[in-house]
């Protein structure tokens, strides 16, 4: 067993060469899609020696080649080695040609890393934005949505990830959406304002590609400054139920002042969310992205001891109503009529003295 230690620790000695030459070995991946990033990773640990070959700390670049035809440079970064002896850099590929690439270790001095070193793998870029064909128009007129129709022919009907932005800002997604067989996709965006809008699109492989899209005009000054309201009695445990009818685009809900309101609302994507942001003193407000479905809103005191009428207003929507079957959608027990419209205590007790009175004479 002794000896056979030993030949293991020759070996592994013997992996690094001379007591100057370090071993070092980097990872990339075989093929990345042009778009996602290209991770390379990289040890100094020599299987069967205690530490890593290199101390923590040391740096070197490590340097991206387009390797197609004649090798030139595409990007370089620099590398430091951890105390675990693990290191790591990435390279972003967008905008990169498909092709052969490779990924090398600089050695600072030519006798660094041991000849068992691995400084050098070769990774295959693929460019798959080809694959996108858009059939929505990519100049199109403000009305509430960004129409997004098109097919990605070779993902069938696995569905496509999709994210929009905005001067730098998501406004949907990144989500998947459903694709048929042949890889067509539909959907409505909902937004707010012209301007460019950046469409990425992706699926469980990676990155596919974007697409710009330029919208012009702005919402019409009706379209989000009209409030439409409706009121109902609430408590904690009597929550009152709306549904609002909405247009395309941001819809506007808030709540009256006065009490401390918790509002509850599920969107057109059967997402559940609860906003409670604001005290007594200023009213509850959200703002929902909708397509022109309903939106139903549940709304009750933060505090056990309070109750009160609810006024809940909403802009950019048809209509606002109370709502019998939302109580359903959120899980709780539909009310019963005695429960949703309880008699004062004050007109019950004159129900019995009226009855009372009534025998007695």
């Amino acid at each position: 067993m002794k000896r056979i230690a030993w030949l293991t620790l020759i070996a592994a000695m013997m992996l690094v060469g001379t007591a100057s030459a370090a071993y070092v070995s980097i990872s990339a991946p075989q093929t990345v899609y042009v778009g996602d990033p290209l991770k390379v990773t990289g040890t100094t640990v020599v299987e069967g020696l205690p530490k890593p070959s290199l101390d923590p700390g040391f740096s070197t670049e490590i340097i991206l080649y387009r390797a197609q035809y004649a090798k030139h440079e595409v990007g370089r970064q620099t590398i430091v080695v951890q105390e675990d002896g693990a290191f790591s850099a990435t390279f972003e590929t967008e905008g990169l040609e498909a092709g052969t690439y490779s990924v090398e270790l600089v050695d600072p001095t030519q006798t660094t890393f041991g000849s068992s070193s691995k400084t050098q793998r070769t990774v295959t870029l693929v460019d798959r934005s080809g694959s996108i064909r858009i059939d929505s128009p990519l100049n199109q007129d403000f009305d509430g949505t960004l129409d997004l129709r098109g097919s990605i022919g070779e993902i069938g009907d696995t569905g496509v990830r999709i994210l929009v932005e905005h001067d730098g800002t998501t406004v949907y997604g990144p989500k998947y959406i459903a694709t048929d067989k042949d890889g067509a996709f539909s959907v409505a965006v909902p937004i707010s304002a012209g301007g460019t809008y950046e469409v990425t699109f992706s699926d469980n492989k990676g990155y596919i590609g974007a697409q710009e899209f330029v919208v012009t005009g702005t919402p019409g000054p009706t379209a989000t400054q009209a409030m439409i309201s409706a009121s109902s009695p609430a408590t904690r445990s009597a929550p009152a139920y709306f549904e609002v009818d909405t247009r395309s685009g941001t819809v506007t809900i808030a709540t009256s002042a006065g009490i401390d309101w918790v509002i509850e609302y599920i969107d057109e994507d059967d997402i559940l969310r609860k906003v409670n942001n604001k005290g007594m003193l200023e009213a509850e407000t959200v703002e929902v992205a909708a397509r022109g479905g309903p939106v139903y809103v549940k709304v009750y005191p933060m505090s056990y001891n309070d109750s009160g009428t609810v006024q809940v207003s909403a802009s950019n929507a048809d209509s606002v109503r109370v709502s019998q079957t939302a109580p359903g959608l959120f899980g709780d027990a539909t009310p019963t009529p005695a429960q949703a419209a309880p008699v004062p205590a004050a007109l019950a007790l004159l129900a019995i003295l009226a009855v009372v009175l009534a025998r007695r004479g």
